[in-house]
């Protein structure tokens, strides 16, 4: 029995005396999530180790060390894990909240695989801001992609999966707690030279910039950074050349802002942005230099509707979050010019569409 149909036998049952699992929401490889219901009522999503994988000591490992990393970050836009356990039949789970939206990996589907650049640079904004406290505890996430981003119905930015995150001594005395040299983990789309030829030693905060700029490409081209005719092939071409300008496929894009993530996707650890807070600073001072909010081209056919009118997915979600609105800016940031501005192009570009 494969392991979709494995998670399936589970809806229905109960954790642990306190966990109800009401729905299936998502199988992975190495994890099944579902909507659950805790004896008070309380409603939770709870991510279940497959048993399979349960057997493997340093992905169970892995796994039951994803709570306390996310926890670690104390950012309002990672995920906090609530609880964690092993079944009665000896596989283990985490219990978060659930988070109504979705990812943007849908959101980037839905549209078409364009997004406005204004909207992408402004979820850059967000997401550098959840990178910089991590960054700041050493944690590294590793696998930064518009699955693992999520945009609740309130329009806050949640950074979720740090079941591959690497914590990094903050002494400079190298790792405490290493994947080794074995298989190479993340997204191959979204890993820069260092994490695709295999050096644990490389791998710090500019690893996950470099996955930044790759996201921003994808999500404003349409396109990965390296195209390839296979995995092989693409990590190939992602341990030994250097990124394409975001202007060599997405020219209408303003130069300023081409720039940053251009630096960003930098070969050489030392050419791209020497931190997330440098690189965000960037990238406001890039949407400063816009004065004129981009409309995206609406192709014909493209539902064109706001996210609050899509179905939900639920995923998990940190409980602290308060946000009303569009995405608003990381606490700290002001409301300058470019808040205003991208308010009222956000309403243009989520506004439903007139026949």
């Amino acid at each position: 029995m494969d392991a979709a149909a494995l998670a399936a036998k589970r809806v229905g049952t109960s954790l642990r005396g306190k966990y109800h699992l009401e729905e299936l929401l998502a199988v992975g490889g190495m994890a099944a999530v579902y909507r659950g219901r805790h004896r008070n009522g309380n409603r939770v999503a709870v991510k279940v180790l497959h048993a399979s994988v349960c057997q493997q000591a340093e992905l169970r490992d892995r796994f039951a060390r994803e709570g306390c990393v996310a926890n670690k970050v104390d950012h309002h836009g990672a995920v906090r894990v609530l609880d964690d356990d092993a079944t009665e039949d000896g596989s283990v789970f985490l219990v978060m909240e659930l988070l109504d939206g979705e990812t943007l990996e849908k959101r980037w589907k839905r549209f078409g695989h364009r997004l406005p650049y204004r909207e992408v640079a402004e979820v850059g904004i967000h997401l550098l801001d959840v990178l910089a406290a991590a960054h700041n505890q050493g944690i590294v996430h590793r696998d930064i992609k518009p699955e693992n981003l999520f945009l609740t119905r309130q329009g806050a930015l949640k950074v979720l999966d740090f079941g591959i995150a690497r914590l990094r001594d903050l002494t400079g005395m190298g790792p405490t707690s290493t994947m080794g040299t074995g298989p190479v983990l993340g997204t191959p789309a979204y890993m820069p030279p260092e994490q695709v030829v295999g050096r644990p030693g490389d791998i710090n905060g500019q690893t996950d910039i470099w996955a930044t700029g790759a996201t921003m490409f994808a999500l404003i081209s349409g396109q990965h950074v390296h195209e390839a005719a296979s995995v092989s092939q693409l990590l190939v071409y992602a341990g030994s050349r250097a990124a394409r300008s975001l202007a060599s496929v997405a020219p209408d894009v303003p130069l300023a802002i081409t720039h940053v993530i251009d630096r960003a996707l930098a070969f050489e650890k030392a050419d791209r942005w020497p931190s997330a807070r440098a690189m965000q600073a960037a990238l406001r001072a890039a949407l400063d230099d816009v004065e004129t909010p981009q409309l995206p081209t609406v192709r014909e056919g493209l539902p064109w509707v706001s996210l609050k009118s899509t179905a939900p997915t639920a995923r998990t979600v940190p409980p602290n979050t308060s946000t009303t609105g569009g995405l608003a800016r990381p606490k700290g940031t002001g409301a300058g010019a470019v808040g205003r501005t991208f308010a009222a192009a956000r309403r243009c570009w989520l506004a439903p569409r007139r026949s």
